[in-house]
């Protein structure tokens, strides 16, 4: 599992809500808006980029996307 690849994923979610220091692994990203819909795919790309991945937009859930840990899990263990 990669430490530095979440938390790069981490940190570009802080640089887009300066107000913010912290992301808790837990805490949904999409239902407090640090990630909306028009920064989405951006995060996508974040993920792919720091997982070395690709992500299907066809078929994605998001549930994969709510918070840091599922992020982790699905993108993140070496599963994917």
């Amino acid at each position: 599992m990669s430490s530095s690849g979440i938390e790069a994923v981490r940190a570009w979610i802080l640089a887009r809500n300066p107000g913010r220091d912290h992301v808790g692994s837990d805490e949904n990203i999409l239902e407090s808006r640090l990630v909306d819909s028009l920064s989405f795919v951006d995060l996508v790309y974040t993920i792919e980029a720091a997982a070395d991945v690709e992500i299907d937009l066809d078929t994605i859930r998001i549930s994969d996307f709510e918070t840091i840990s599922t992020i982790e899990k699905t993108f993140f263990s070496g599963s994917s």
